[in-house]
C-alpha cells in the first residue's frame, strides 16, 4: 500500500508497506507530473484557439499513405 503526504510544491513523501514497491513508487512519480502538464497544455490550447471558419476536417487526410 502506497500513501503520500505533499509538505509543500517541492516536498513529496511516499511511504510504503515494502520495498517491492518501488517500481510502481517510480511509475507514479513519473505519471504525476506528465498529467499535471498535459492538463495546463490542454488549458492553454482551449483559452488560445483559433478557429478558421473556412476549414473542413478530411479524415483521409489522418492516414498514412
Amino acid at each position: 500500500m502506497l500513501e503520500t503526504v505533499t509538505l509543500d510544491p517541492k516536498t513529496l513523501i511516499i511511504k510504503s508497506d515494502n520495498e517491492e514497491d518501488l517500481p510502481e513508487i517510480i511509475n507514479y512519480i513519473s505519471q504525476k507530473g506528465k498529467t499535471n502538464n498535459i492538463n495546463l497544455f490542454l488549458k492553454f490550447a482551449s483559452e488560445n484557439r483559433i478557429i478558421k471558419k473556412e476549414y473542413k476536417f478530411n479524415r483521409g487526410d489522418c492516414y498514412d499513405r
